[in-house]
C-alpha cells in the first residue's frame, strides 16, 4: 500500500484501509470500506471531510501493511472519552469531577495494556485527522506517544497511567478560550497569543485536587523549554517535570505533522530535524533519544526523493537510524526497480533523501498498476 494525499488521488485507485470519520457525536462513523475503488465522488467527500490523505492499494507495494497504533475501537472509545470530558469541562465553564477523571483513567489503562502488548511501538504511520475533531484526535497522539516514551524509559505502570491522563488532559483548558482565537486562520496578535498562553494554567487550576501532583504539573508545565523560553512560567531545565518535558516533545512532534487553521502541515522528516537541532536547549536530550525509537522520519508508504535524483518509496525502517531506512526506487518510466536499504548498501552510502512528499509524483508519474 501506498499513502497518498488528497490533492493526488485519482479515480480507479482502490482504497487499502477502511475510512472512518471522528466527529463530535459519533468517533466511529464509517466512511469508505477497504477495497472501494474510487471515483470523483467519493474523492470529494474525503475532500470534503478535510481528510489529508489515505492509503492505497498497489500492486508494486502489496508487501508494506501498515497496522493502526492502537486498535480502532479502542482509539474511537478514547475519542469519544476524550470528547465528552472538554466538552462537559466546557459547557459546565470549566468544573471537573472524579466520574470524569475516573472515565479518562479506565481509557488510559486500557492503551496502557494495548501498547505494552505491542512487539514494536514504532509510531510507523500517516495518521489523518480531519479538522472537526483535531483537539482531541491530537491529545490522544500526544498520550499515546508520550505512554510509549515512558515504556521505553521503564517507567513504572503508574507512572504510565498519570502521564497518560496528563497527556489526555494537556490541552483541556483551551476549551476556556474563545473559538475565534483557537480557529483564527491568520497569524495572532501579541494579546491573543497571551490569552492562548493562559491555557496551561486555566487547566491546572480547574484540576487542582482533582489529580496527582505530578499530573497537574505537566499539564501546567508542558509549554515549559528547558532554556526557560517556554510558557507559562519560563521554568528551566530539572524546574520542568518529568512528566512535562516528555510530553512537550509529544505535543510539539503531533502538532507540526498536523494542518491548523493558520498553517500547513510538516513533514515528519523536517520535524525530526527542528527537534533535533532544539534537543538540550529545548528539549531533553535523553528523552528525544527515545522519542526518536518509536517515530520515524519517513514512514512507510511514503515517497522520497534521493540526492541522486532517484524517487523511492520508504518499505521499512531502521530504528537504529531513522534517516536511513530501506527503500524501493522508481524508475524515471513510473515502473519499480530494485530495493535498496540506505543504512547498509555501499553504493549508496553517499546518497542522502533530500525531499519527501506526494507532489514528487507529478515529476516522476508513477505507472498505473492500482
Amino acid at each position: 500500500m501506498l499513502y497518498i494525499t488528497k490533492n493526488h488521488l485519482k479515480p480507479g485507485m482502490v482504497l487499502a484501509k477502511d475510512i472512518y470519520l471522528y466527529n463530535r457525536r459519533n468517533f466511529n462513523t464509517f466512511l469508505l470500506a477497504k477495497g472501494q475503488v474510487l471515483s470523483s465522488t467519493y474523492i470529494n467527500r474525503i475532500n470534503f471531510h478535510n481528510i489529508d490523505g489515505v492509503y492505497i492499494e498497489n500492486d508494486a507495494f502489496s508487501d508494506i501493511n501498515v497496522e493502526p497504533y492502537i486498535a480502532d475501537d479502542l482509539k474511537a472509545e478514547s475519542l469519544q472519552r476524550i470528547s465528552d470530558t472538554y466538552y462537559e469541562f466546557q459547557v459546565s465553564s470549566g468544573k471537573i469531577n472524579d466520574y470524569m477523571i475516573n472515565r479518562l483513567s479506565k481509557t488510559v489503562k486500557n492503551i496502557i495494556i494495548e501498547l505494552l502488548n505491542k512487539d514494536d511501538l514504532s509510531y510507523n504511520i500517516m495518521d489523518f485527522k480531519n479538522y472537526d475533531s483535531y483537539t482531541f484526535q491530537h491529545c490522544l497522539n500526544v498520550a499515546m506517544l508520550s505512554i510509549s516514551t515512558g515504556i521505553s524509559l521503564k517507567l513504572s505502570e503508574q507512572d504510565l497511567l498519570d502521564l497518560g491522563l496528563a497527556g489526555m488532559l494537556h490541552d483541556i483548558g483551551k476549551m476556556l478560550i474563545p473559538i475565534e482565537i483557537l480557529n483564527k486562520p491568520s497569524t495572532l496578535t501579541k494579546e491573543e497569543f497571551e490569552i492562548i498562553k493562559t491555557h496551561p494554567v486555566n487547566a491546572s487550576k480547574q484540576l487542582r485536587n482533582m489529580v496527582p501532583p505530578e499530573v497537574l504539573r505537566a499539564v501546567e508545565d508542558h509549554h515549559e523549554r528547558l532554556d526557560g523560553t517556554g510558557y507559562p512560567h519560563e521554568k528551566r531545565d530539572n524546574n520542568i517535570s518529568l512528566y512535562a518535558r516528555i510530553l512537550s516533545i509529544s505535543d510539539v512532534y503531533d502538532s507540526l505533522i498536523s494542518d491548523r487553521p493558520y498553517r500547513k502541515s510538516i513533514f515528519p522528516n523536517e520535524v525530526v530535524e527542528y527537534l533535533m537541532g532544539c534537543a538540550d536547549k529545548q528539549f531533553d536530550y535523553n528523552i528525544l533519544k527515545h522519542f526518536l525509537k518509536i517515530i520515524f522520519a519517513y514512514p512507510v508508504g511514503t515517497f522520497v526523493k534521493l540526492s541522486n535524483e532517484e524517487l523511492a518509496v520508504v518499505i521499512k525502517n531502521h530504528s537504529e537510524n531513522i534517516l536511513r531506512p530501506i527503500v524501493r526506487i522508481i524508475k524515471n518510466d513510473g515502473t519499480v526497480g530494485e530495493d535498496v536499504d540506505l543504512l547498509y548498501d555501499k553504493d549508496y552510502m553517499n546518497i542522502t533523501i533530500i525531499d519527501m512528499g506526494y507532489d514528487l509524483l507529478s515529476m516522476y508519474p508513477l505507472a498505473d498498476s492500482y
